[in-house]
């Protein structure tokens, strides 16, 4: 059997490629059933079972595919007291920190930045 792409859980995918992988996890895919799993936390899962049966393992996100996110969502803003914050963070150092820090003070901006981020890790999952 196939998987569709309807069968899979995008956000949760999306989920595992951003964590930052610090509690030592290592997320993996379940290629007949879709879910993401984690040996040693998911049914006594192990790591010979995941060699044996039919798992992708999932890559985390690079942080510069992050940043150009950043990046992305920032030239799309009009050019504004918001734009100009963000472009500032963005070439900081410690941008993500940044950046994060900027949207607090932009309401409207930081949602539409959580809904873009969504919309471009579905896109990063889907390729």
């Amino acid at each position: 059997m196939m998987l569709k792409l309807e069968d899979l859980d995008l956000e949760e995918i999306a989920w595992a490629m951003q964590n930052d992988r610090s509690m030592g996890h290592d997320y993996y895919l379940n290629l007949d059933t879709g879910e993401v799993v984690v040996p040693g936390l998911d049914e006594d899962l192990t790591e010979e079972e995941i060699d044996e049966g039919n798992y992708a393992y999932v890559d985390r996100l690079e942080s510069y595919e992050s940043y150009r996110h950043m990046e992305d969502f920032t030239m799309g803003l009009t050019d504004g007291e918001a734009r100009k914050k963000l472009e500032q963070a963005l070439v900081r150092s410690k941008p993500f920190r940044h950046f994060r820090d900027a949207l607090e003070y932009f309401p409207k901006e930081r949602e539409d930045w959580y809904t873009f981020k969504n919309e471009a890790m579905k896109q990063v999952v889907i390729e």
